[in-house]
């Protein structure tokens, strides 16, 4: 016994006194803590490191963002990855952020510099092309992310319908709804409980339906069928820990924000955060990665662009081709996000900065969208 704790004491002084050079290791090499923990066969010894080191590391890893949740007067909206960023302090707490705070904080949750463009540029959109509203609009910086039908829309997987849940000041499109999260779970629960791409191909469908069926205002068009394909990209290759790649719903809920309370799933005022011990995927997530995800679920079950009119569901005259490839997908997302921008010079020009770089150029070469300015 004695042996044993002499050994224990050793081995942690050990760890305390390397603690620097572990760090670095980690940190500089990007080495999981799992990898480190491995290296120990004492039981305690590996639970003290998984503990103690691991969150060392990954405060030292994130800046020590530690979740903080928000207060009455900050803005929360739709996007469960930007209320958490939020959350964690990797933009503005209090909502009111930038489309460079979003690309920085886009690379520290694993998004590759042409995703985190393309955010950026949906950031100018909802601001004034210099500062925007994760949540409702805020003085003069735009209508903010949760304006409904500019970029926030029908069919959301965690959030009601606009025209489904009136309130007092608009609608509530952005709290934690567990009716409508129920149809994503439910649709989880047929994959082996993971929110990945097999899930998504059921649940997308199925959000859709719901919304043509039940919401005599539903509106699907471009900039819908862009968020509601790629929202679920974000779940299956993003959100798991990259120590795994596994969405499992413990990972998920705390990113979209909720609990269980007697069986019941309860929204978190202002949003999730990140995971503890969560490290991002590496390499980051590219439009690589994510346009072979949005094919795979819209292929699954293709559905027509379209609106409710005077209660009556009205095709498009632009349609998503039954065989469209992973370049007309990044190339509509491109268009989309363009047809979308107000009409003004410097937020067009803002956006065209973000985007052109990105999509006119290998791998896409997409055509370059003529602005009129």
């Amino acid at each position: 016994m004695i042996r044993r704790s002499l050994h224990r004491c050793w081995t942690y002084g050990k760890i305390h006194r390397d603690r620097a050079e572990y760090i670095n290791a980690t940190f500089l090499h990007d080495t999981n803590c799992s990898l480190i923990v491995s290296l120990y066969d004492d039981e305690k010894t590996q639970e003290w490191v998984a503990n103690e080191l691991c969150t060392l590391v990954q405060n030292v890893r994130n800046g020590g963002h530690a979740y903080k949740a928000p207060g009455p007067n900050d803005k929360r909206g739709p996007c469960p990855g930007l209320n958490a960023l939020a959350n964690n302090g990797y933009i503005n707490r209090n909502g009111i952020s930038t489309p460079e705070q979003v690309i920085s904080a886009s690379s520290a949750i694993g998004l590759g510099p042409d995703v985190a463009a393309g955010l950026a540029a949906l950031a100018v959109i909802a601001g004034d092309a210099l500062t925007f509203s994760i949540g409702n609009a805020s003085g003069t910086v735009g209508a903010g992310t949760s304006k409904h039908n500019v970029l926030e829309g029908d069919a959301s997987y965690k959030s009601c319908d606009c025209n489904n849940c009136p309130t007092i000041n608009g609608c509530d499109n952005f709290d934690f709804n567990d009716t409508v999260w129920t149809t994503t779970y439910n649709a989880a629960q047929l994959n082996g409980g993971l929110f990945g791409i097999p899930t998504f191909q059921i649940a997308a469908k199925q959000r859709y339906d719901e919304c043509v069926a039940n919401n005599s205002k539903c509106v699907f068009g471009p900039i819908q069928f862009v968020f509601h394909y790629f929202t679920p990209c974000l779940f299956a290759l993003t959100f798991p820990n990259g120590t795994d790649g596994k969405a499992t719903e413990d990972i998920i809920r705390v990113w979209v924000g909720y609990f269980y309370e007697n069986g019941q799933r309860k929204g978190m005022a202002g949003g999730g955060q990140i995971p503890k011990n969560w490290y991002p995927h590496d390499p980051p997530r590219t439009f690589v990665d994510a346009a072979p995800c949005i094919l795979a679920i819209y292929l699954a079950h293709p559905v027509l662009l379209g609106a409710k009119v005077n209660g009556v569901w009205v095709p498009s005259a632009e349609q998503i081709p039954v065989n469209a490839t992973a370049n007309d997908i990044v190339c509509f997302t491109y268009q989309t996000i363009f047809k979308a921008t107000p009409n003004i010079v410097k937020t067009l020009l803002a956006v065209a900065s973000y985007l052109n770089p990105v999509f006119t150029v290998k791998p896409w070469n997409c055509p370059v969208f003529k602005t009129g300015h």
